[in-house]
């Protein structure tokens, strides 16, 4: 299953490389970085997991849009709702002042 969160930005300030910045600096008692590539290269991407939640989220940032995608996936008929709420919850509250507007969309 795969869940797609879209975050509208108000800067045109890569999300991606904050979050990533902040989990590995600050860190968070749930998420992690998994892995990211640099963020020097476009696009570039992020994998977030989540301690004892199935699935990952991937991130990518849109510049030109001032769009972070993010995407929750899962295998083995796991659903990634609870791994999504947590990042969601994340997002809201150490940088919701630079977010605009958030959708989500079930794929």
């Amino acid at each position: 299953m795969q869940i797609q969160l879209q975050a509208i930005c108000r800067r045109p300030v890569s999300l991606r490389k904050a979050i990533t910045d902040d989990l590995t600096t600050r860190g968070h008692e749930v998420l992690q970085v998994e892995a990211k590539k640099s963020v020097d290269r476009k696009p570039g991407w992020a994998k977030i997991s989540g301690r004892g939640l199935p699935g990952a989220i991937n991130l990518e940032w849109d510049a030109n849009a001032h769009m972070l995608l993010a995407r929750a996936i899962t295998r083995m008929g796991n659903r990634p709702h609870k791994l999504l709420a947590v990042f969601l919850e994340y997002l809201i509250e150490r940088h919701g002042k630079k977010i605009a507007s958030i959708n989500i969309q079930l794929r």
